[in-house]
């Protein structure tokens, strides 16, 4: 089994001062890496689908925001034109991302989308 996975974040909005402010490549980063350390969640989402039905492959194309502050990820949504997963394993993905946390959180609220990849 196999998994990759791409981000493209972009970062709208400014808030207070107080706050970390990353520039767009270190934003790009930071959630990558907070996004690498559920990759565990997201293998075993894909080894359980991939077990009822060992031809499944195909990807699942996430967008969120990333909240400014609090850097809690809100909003994940599947994104319907990319995503080619079967729609267990999209809602599984989608779980997996309950509790993301960007710390420090950034003085800029961020708007991504991610891709995960998986082929058996």
């Amino acid at each position: 089994m196999k998994t990759s996975a791409l981000i493209m974040v972009a970062c709208v909005g400014l808030a207070g001062c107080s706050f970390y402010a990353r520039g767009p490549d270190d934003y790009r980063k930071a959630v990558r890496t907070v996004l690498d350390r559920k990759q565990p969640d997201v293998e075993g989402c894909y080894k359980q689908s991939y077990e009822k039905d060992n031809t499944l492959q195909g990807r699942v194309v996430v967008s969120f925001e990333v909240e400014s502050k609090t850097g809690k990820i809100i909003k994940p949504s599947v994104v319907p034109a990319g995503t080619t997963a079967n729609e267990t394993l999209q809602k599984c993905v989608l779980s997996s991302l309950d509790g993301v946390v960007l710390d420090p959180p950034d003085q800029r609220t961020g708007a991504a989308t991610f891709t995960w990849e998986f082929a058996g």
